[in-house]
């Protein structure tokens, strides 16, 4: 009996430490859908928040670049004082006193360098802009797979709690067999060793559900202990393709898959942010290597200076004393042509250089474009296994339950023993555990493969007309 006396203290322990998850106050926010949790996640996530600002930055660069184009005017004022009448080449004898403004007005009228470090830029922009993109992308993938991840740990905590409820069953039940002498009273002891077994997978199970949460909360910059209440997703609402009729009927077939991998490959190299940002780099790459080339082609630059005396004073030529105000300027044009003819070889040199680059880069888009076909159709195959593990899993999960309910009937009536009974319990709770795994684990998969594809359904207009497409292929 001391024993057992001791064995009902560490069930109180067990259960008072269970409840302890509950105890602390938690700021609450409501419900929350998948769909809010990407947006949250989209406009606070300070990684995404840093590319944008190398995006903006970039941006000016191309403004800079574009300022070489454009007029230049600049002003200019000056004060002389001096001891003696000073002599000036443009307007010949200088007072002593002179106090003077002037304005250089510039145009390019055609330099190709500055032509093509403009063109460069804007495509060195649109490459960055498809940094951003990837970025994006990522931040989507990341917080939708966290709020998979709360859900699956929170659905696993269910299938744990409701097992602690059989368990306590069976324990009410053996009780009751004992007392009336039809069992021994080991056998409820085992039940009770079982029970605080699976009241420690709860607490376990407790505890990767706020570790799941946390990671959610700071993808959105929220804070950790905030509690949400989260829409759950289907097959049948989120499963992009895999909601249609006609791809559950071909993903069994080998054909009809390799169809399908083919219509995702084309649409994730199409939607690429990888392959485009170094598209536009190869671009600007060919017109950098392109002005590297002209560099023959002469420059031509035009300006045109004035310069008005505003006051002049003291002893002007002759020796004559005079003073006179605002009334005598000066205008200049000026056009230059540069002609580049012999530089000892480094133009050329650098003509080579950059078509070194610019082969350099085609070469990785083709290793990138290979590398992306290999990983989309990779995270489909995983995807397509995932998605025929659900219809096995809750086939396994009918079978489990029917079996339990029959080897709990028979215990009842003295027909089963208690590890029959146990094992049928943990066949049901292994197959409701596989059930969810296979649920929540499809829909992560799935958004890896629209991760890799950069399209996410959820978020663009036309996913409709994608699957009416894919299905149409598939029907040829």
């Amino acid at each position: 009996m001391a024993k057992l006396r001791q064995t009902n203290l560490v069930s109180v322990l067990v259960v008072a430490l269970a409840g302890s998850f509950a105890a602390p106050a938690r700021a609450q926010c409501g419900e929350l859908t998948f769909l809010e949790a990407i947006q949250e996640a989209l406009h606070a996530n300070q990684a995404l928040a840093a590319s944008r600002q190398t995006l903006d930055a970039q941006e000016k660069e191309v403004a800079i670049a574009r300022a070489k184009m454009l007029p230049r005017l600049t002003g200019a004022g000056s004060g002389i004082i001096s001891s003696g009448a000073t002599f000036s080449a443009s307007a010949g004898i200088i007072p002593e006193r002179t106090a003077q403004a002037a304005g250089l007005l510039q145009q390019t009228l055609y330099n190709q360098g500055s032509i093509d470090s403009l063109g460069a830029q804007k495509h060195l922009y649109e490459s960055q802009q498809n940094d951003y993109e990837n970025i994006r992308a990522q931040t989507i993938a990341g917080a939708g797979q966290d709020y998979v991840s709360v859900l699956l740990a929170e659905a696993l905590l269910l299938v744990q709690q409701q097992n602690v409820e059989l368990t306590k069953e069976s324990v009410e039940i053996t009780k009751s067999q004992e007392e009336a002498g039809a069992v021994l009273f080991r056998d409820v002891l085992r039940w009770q060793s079982q029970l605080y077994a699976d009241q420690q997978g709860v607490v376990t199970q407790k505890s990767n559900v706020l570790m799941s949460r946390f990671t959610l909360n700071q993808t959105r910059n929220r804070p950790a202990e905030e509690v949400c209440s989260l829409h759950d997703l289907t097959v049948e609402r989120d499963g992009f393709v895999f909601s249609s009729p006609v791809v559950f009927e071909a993903v069994s077939d080998d054909a009809k898959a390799i169809v399908m991998r083919d219509y995702l490959v084309d649409l994730g190299v199409e939607r690429s942010p990888q392959i485009r940002s170094l598209d536009a780099r190869i671009r600007s790459q060919s017109r950098t290597m392109k002005s590297a080339r002209r560099w023959l082609i002469p420059s031509l630059e035009a300006s045109l200076a004035g310069a008005v005396f505003l006051k002049t004073g003291g002893e002007g030529a002759g020796g004559a004393e005079q003073e006179r105000s605002t009334g005598d300027t000066f205008w200049q044009g000026q056009a230059v042509l540069t002609w580049n003819i012999l530089d000892g070889g480094s133009y050329i040199s650098s003509m080579n250089l950059e078509k070194a680059v610019l082969y350099s880069l085609q070469s990785q888009r083709t290793d990138a474009a290979t590398a992306l076909e290999e990983t989309i159709r990779g995270t489909v195959a995983v995807a397509i296994a995932s998605f025929e593990n659900i219809a096995l899993s809750q086939l396994q999960t009918e079978a489990a339950t029917q079996n339990y309910e029959l080897v709990n009937e028979a215990y009842l009536e003295g027909e089963a023993n208690f590890l029959e009974l146990l094992d049928s319990q943990q066949q049901l709770l292994n197959a409701e555990k596989a059930a969810k795994q296979a649920l929540y684990g499809f829909l992560s998969d799935l958004l890896t493969v629209e991760q890799s594809i950069n399209y996410f359904p959820f978020m663009e207009p036309d996913a409709d007309a994608r699957v009416r497409e894919l299905e149409a292929r598939l029907r040829e």
